[in-house]
């Protein structure tokens, strides 16, 4: 499986710097807010997103899709926790996982083969996402299809006309769903990224 996503990944990017698009690979370290905060309060150190843009005929303007995989996990230590069926006493551990595929729309705010171009960008799809906790061998999981939607405000620096690396402050959420509860996380993402002629 990994050799395969390596491939696709490799391909896609390939493909990128064949026209006017590109590719994008980005790490993100994620910190949890609202209720999302009181089951996961501790920062995400997984986080990984592949984006891919085509741009319009106003070369600031570009739209596309990104796929990406959060991952947060948050250890209670030892208690008796109340549950639907009583109390439990363990070791508490609480896990989600993120799986989110968003249509994105972004704004250069100069021209996007200057040296440095801010730029906002704003994504809408779907997540799937998985909200576990153990308590000893006890376990209770929501999981489900969530609507998702995310922003960033970052930088490009670019290298040359086709490369170049980006630095972001991102904000995700997703709403109540399914059992789950609303997630929400501030986030800082650090990426490559390759443009076509």
């Amino acid at each position: 499986m990994k050799y395969l996503l390596t491939i696709i990944a490799a391909l896609t990017f390939y493909t990128a710097l064949q026209a006017q698009q590109t590719a994008e690979f980005s790490y993100q370290v994620s910190f949890p807010t609202g209720d999302f905060k009181d089951f996961v309060s501790k920062t995400s150190w997984v986080g990984f997103s592949g984006a891919y843009r085509h741009r319009l005929k106003n070369p600031q303007l570009s739209l596309g899709g990104a796929f990406t995989w959060f991952y947060f996990q948050d250890k209670k230590g030892v208690g008796t926790f109340p549950t639907a069926e009583g109390t439990v006493h363990g070791n508490r551990s609480n896990y989600t996982n993120i799986y989110q595929l968003v249509a994105l729309v972004q704004y250069d705010f100069k021209n996007p083969k200057e040296r440095v171009v801010p730029y906002v960008r704003v994504g809408v799809g779907g997540a799937y996402q998985d909200q576990r906790t153990d308590i000893g061998l006890y376990i209770v999981q929501s999981d489900g299809v969530q609507f998702a939607a995310n922003a960033d405000l970052g930088v490009r620096f670019n290298k040359d006309e086709n490369h170049g690396i980006f630095i972001a402050a991102t904000y995700n959420t997703l709403p109540a769903a399914n059992g789950m509860i609303a997630t929400s996380f501030f986030g800082v993402k650090l990426g490559i990224s390759g443009w076509g002629h």
